[in-house]
């Protein structure tokens, strides 16, 4: 009987752990629903709450692509504007020599007009002085705010026009032909 009843209690020992067993595995089942239950529950609102994101993402998407497929022709259209802005600064830049040759010709010929008037006068002054005192040379015409005892003004050197930096061509000649050749 002794090994009987050892029998019968590790019998009813076993039965106690294994109904222990089984209300654990219960429990943790019914533990384990609750839980996928909850994240399921959080996946369908985090879904739920992604869906207007998204729909407004493929919304600019598909207001985006239109726009996309003009960006290549503006490209083209810029590219053909920068293109034409730089043959005309180019343009720009050889009428601009064109008029500082031009104004440097321009001062060379008013140079050499001032000369001129000024020898011319220089000449009918001594005419004149010649005419009414005789043989005497005449003096050097004077302005009339200026008296004989001052000394006479320096002559002016002619206007030079720059042209980036540069100074105008020192040969007038060449421009004058240049210009009249135009």
């Amino acid at each position: 009987m002794t090994l009987d009843l050892i029998l019968s209690i590790a019998l009813v020992a076993l039965v106690v752990v294994g109904a222990w067993a089984a209300v654990e595995v219960a429990l943790t089942m019914r533990s384990a629903r609750k839980d996928v239950s909850a994240l399921t529950n959080s996946a369908r609102e985090v879904v739920e709450q992604t869906q207007p994101v998204v729909a407004k993402l493929d919304g600019i998407m598909d207001e985006l692509e239109p726009a996309a497929k003009r960006v290549t022709p503006l490209l083209e259209k810029t590219e053909a504007a920068v293109s034409d802005a730089t043959v005309s600064l180019d343009r720009l830049n050889g009428i601009l020599e064109d008029v500082s040759s031009v104004s440097g010709a321009a001062s060379s010929v008013t140079g050499a007009v001032n000369r001129v008037a000024e020898s011319a006068a220089s000449g009918v002054a001594a005419a004149v002085s010649r005419l009414r005192g005789g043989s005497s040379p005449a003096p050097e015409a004077l302005p009339e705010t200026q008296s004989a005892s001052e000394p006479a003004p320096a002559p002016e050197a002619p206007t030079r026009y720059v042209d980036y930096g540069e100074v105008a061509s020192e040969q007038p000649a060449a421009d004058d032909s240049n210009q009249e050749n135009k």
